[in-house]
């Protein structure tokens, strides 16, 4: 979360996408909040994490839409 909101220069839209999964929605606000407040805090997975989820190319995605959102906007 701290990584993401760098490259937005401080900015943030945040958006939790979870399902609605009972289990896990709580520990995902933990994180986002810790995240955001820069607060380290251990949080254990409630599930095992999807493997398309386990590598570095979920976070260069969302690096990669971040970057094409802000080109798209830098005029606003």
């Amino acid at each position: 979360m701290r990584e993401m909101t760098e490259n937005c220069e401080g900015r943030q839209i945040d958006l939790i996408a979870s399902g609605y999964n009972k289990i896990v929605l709580p520990y995902a606000w933990l994180s986002l909040i810790s995240g955001i407040a820069d607060f380290p805090i251990k949080i254990e997975e409630p599930e095992p994490i999807p493997p398309q989820y386990q590598n570095e190319l979920a976070m260069s995605g969302t690096i990669e839409v971040i970057n094409e959102v802000k080109r798209y906007h830098k005029d606003y």
